[in-house]
């Protein structure tokens, strides 16, 4: 009876010693060459067109412009040349005064005694 009591004993620790021990791992080879690379993938589809933007918000009218500043005021222009000296009246060949054109008739102030044409 001895000996069924060791063998129960035995054969009821045998699984849980078992349980409780892990058993060690095989060493790891080395490791194998590389694979070939694949084949390449299809090209994808074409993707849909996108929808058309909102249109945009109006904006503010513009602030009206400022006023401009007034010119500035012109230069004095520069003085004009001095007038030439006038001619005397025209005599005839043979000393006597020219005559007056068409329209008028020599005058002689009496006064100064000199010689003018005058309108008729």
């Amino acid at each position: 009876m001895k000996r069924l009591l060791i063998m129960g004993a035995c054969l009821f620790l045998l699984p849980l010693a078992g349980c409780t021990v892990s058993p060690t791992p095989a060493a790891q080879g080395p490791p194998g060459p590389q694979g070939a690379p694949g084949d390449t993938g299809q090209t994808g589809a074409q993707g849909d067109q996108g929808k058309a933007g909102d249109d945009g918000h109006r904006g503010h009218p513009g602030d009206e412009g400022r006023k401009g500043d007034a010119g500035d005021q012109g230069r004095t222009g520069q003085p004009g040349d001095e007038g030439r000296k006038g001619q005397t009246g025209e005599q005839g060949r043979d000393g006597h005064a020219a005559p007056c054109p068409a329209g008028e008739h020599r005058y002689r102030n009496p006064d100064s005694g000199r010689e003018s044409c005058v309108r008729d």
